[in-house]
């Protein structure tokens, strides 16, 4: 019985040294994303972020504007041909 106790507390202290560590792991990775900030420069969807962000200001810039609103009807979904589409080659990160 002793034998299967030490392999038991050897598994047990293996696999709470590899949790800690992987959560340690994220905790720096993050930390270093939320000092440095994100790299967007090689984002492999950069484009994209940068068309939904254009999207976002430009609406942005409309939204006081009291003379002028956007009413739609409940089923008209004529708004979202207007949102920028991912490029093809990215369509398999969208499904």
């Amino acid at each position: 019985m002793s034998l299967f106790h030490r392999a038991a507390d050897l598994a047990h202290k293996g696999a709470v040294c590899g949790l800690l560590s992987v959560f340690g792991f994220q905790v720096w990775q993050i930390g270093k994303n939320v000092y440095q900030g994100m790299n967007y420069d090689n984002h492999p969807q950069k484009a994209y972020i940068e068309a939904l962000r254009d999207a976002a200001d430009e609406d942005y810039k409309n939204y006081h504007k009291t003379d002028h609103r956007d009413w739609y009807d409940k089923d008209d979904n004529s708004y979202l041909d207007n949102a920028p589409k991912p490029k093809p080659e990215l369509k398999r990160y969208f499904k």
